[in-house]
């Protein structure tokens, strides 16, 4: 649109009236009525930094710059409280960092969310054409000190393990191929096998001495541990080693010895408090205080001042809000608009795959997301956005298929992102949040509770339940049941022995002195 134009609109003829009108250039106008069109269409009458932020939308960074020089030399002469909002804007709008920079991720690259061409950061094992073999991109945080590197395994373990990775059926008939992530502790525990055998110059492939020799290598390291000796992750070792030596067809005596330990650990294990309840009786923590500490921070970032704390504090917000709610696994919880993250009937709704540990086949998981707990996604979808812009914002992120949690310059969140801020706000790890559900439910409804819990928890069987999550709530219902029952028959019999002994003094009193 040319200048005169431009000035033609009402809005123009007032404005030229202002003293220092005369001096704007005209790349100023035209920027600034563009500007004015963004905020006509939205109903914008109160525009923030937000506001600004969505108008300039994707442009590269220099043109970003350059249209707000634009309004501020306008705005200067036109509105000079609005300045504020324009520095505001300047400080948090940054060009979005280039997709092929998250390769640079530590420990995380990039992958292709299915069909779709969409940068979502998921752990190293879940990429296309993932190799357990290869060396690490950078090098690891400190070196190995009780395992070998995986390339120094015999070569028909490599061999099978990139096998496993790549989804082929294993030498075992009717063998489930086994998730990417029991393939990566397949691989870790093989590698600390094999350290442990070179120790005793055994050969690295897996023998009765070896594996005896390794379980006592582990089983003292353990004990010097903070925490002591932990069965449930002797049982986990000895699991990854039995899956491997199964799918790769290892002889049958090596089998059953990995099998004989496994269920020696695993008796073993249910006599051992699991770690995660000891966490959650030093927080204190359940559903309902970690929803009281969602609310605090999303009121909280309302005040805050800067853009990048406000960010912040609404992203732990939504998770501790959405998740209390939906306690997924960690590999599930990277949530994606129009992925995984889906607006339907007026509310949010998660339909996911999730990962079973042993079962490379996911399962749907399809869950609603109240409005009261919606609200904390809405905001993080708003942002410092003006809430009409709401609706447009929402089918915007749907159809750019943007993660849900990305970082204040608008990069995608690293794929243990959401563990970890769980963890920083509530002090307990992200496993907890079930434990946390089904002892909320047991408290508010009883018994009863565990079969309200377990859709959100994505459960098909109630004694996994028991034996994982409420173990200890289900044997102290079971305890009150059983002296609610001893104390109603020392009643009767109480009641009994009363009427038996007023029997025997209404006798007594019926008969005469002698």
């Amino acid at each position: 649109m040319k200048i005169h134009e431009i000035l033609a609109h009402p809005v123009w003829k007032r404005l030229a009236q202002l003293p220092g009108f005369a001096d704007l250039s005209e790349p100023s106008i035209k920027t600034a009525n563009g500007f004015f069109e963004f905020l006509m269409a939205h109903n914008l009458s109160s525009p923030t930094a937000g506001d600004i932020r969505n108008w300039l939308g994707d442009s590269p960074e220099p043109e970003r710059a350059v249209w707000l020089d634009h309004l501020q030399e306008v705005f200067a002469v036109c509105q000079p409280s609005f300045l504020g909002e324009i520095r505001q804007a300047r400080r948090s709008s940054k060009a979005k960092r280039d997709k092929n920079a998250s390769d640079k991720t530590t420990g995380y690259q990039p992958s292709r969310v299915r069909k779709h061409d969409v940068c979502v950061l998921r752990p190293t094992y879940e990429a296309r054409g993932w190799d357990p073999i290869a060396p690490p991109q950078q090098r690891a945080p400190k070196r190995r000190h009780v395992s070998v590197r995986p390339d120094s395994l015999p070569l028909g373990y490599q061999s099978e393990l990139r096998r496993a990775a790549d989804g082929l059926p294993g030498q075992e008939a009717g063998m489930q191929v086994p998730a990417r992530s029991m393939v990566l502790r397949m691989r870790e525990k093989l590698c600390q096998y094999a350290w442990s055998a070179g120790k005793r110059e055994l050969d690295a492939e897996l023998t009765l001495s070896g594996i005896d020799g390794y379980l006592e290598d582990l089983k003292t390291r353990l004990m010097l541990r903070p925490q002591g000796l932990r069965w449930a992750t002797m049982r986990a070792t000895v699991d990854a080693l039995l899956l491997f030596s199964r799918y790769s067809g290892a002889p049958n005596e090596i089998t059953r010895h990995l099998s004989a330990y496994c269920r020696d650990y695993a008796v073993r294990e249910t006599g051992q408090r699991a770690l995660k309840f000891f966490a959650l009786a030093r927080t204190g923590n359940s559903t309902d205080r970690v929803l009281d500490m969602a609310e605090a921070l999303l009121a909280g970032a309302a005040a805050e001042e800067h853009p990048r704390k406000r960010h912040q504090m609404r992203n732990g917000a939504t998770i501790l809000a959405v998740f209390a709610n939906a306690p997924l696994r960690n590999a599930s919880a990277q949530l994606v608009f129009g992925e995984t993250l889906f607006w339907e009937r007026e509310e949010w709704v998660i339909r996911t795959e999730i990962q079973k540990t042993h079962a490379r086949r996911p399962e749907v998981f399809e869950f609603p997301i109240h409005s009261e707990v919606g609200r904390f996604i809405d905001a993080l979808v708003l942002g410092d956005a003006s809430p009409v812009m709401l609706t447009t914002l929402r089918e915007r992120l749907i159809r750019e298929r943007r993660q849900l949690f990305v970082l204040p310059d608008g990069s995608p969140a690293a794929a243990t992102y959401v563990p970890r801020v769980f963890q920083a706000l509530s002090g307990n790890s992200f496993t907890t949040l079930r434990v946390m559900l089904y002892s909320d439910a047991i408290a508010h409804h009883g018994v009863a509770g565990i079969e309200l819990a377990k859709p959100a928890a994505h459960h098909a069987s109630t004694e996994i339940v028991k034996r994982h999550y409420i173990a200890e709530t289900v044997a102290e219902i079971h305890a009150n049941k059983i002296r609610n029952r001893r104390s109603m028959r020392l009643a009767d019999r109480l009641s009994e022995g009363r009427h038996d002994l007023m029997a025997a003094l209404e006798e007594y009193g019926e008969k005469k002195p002698r």
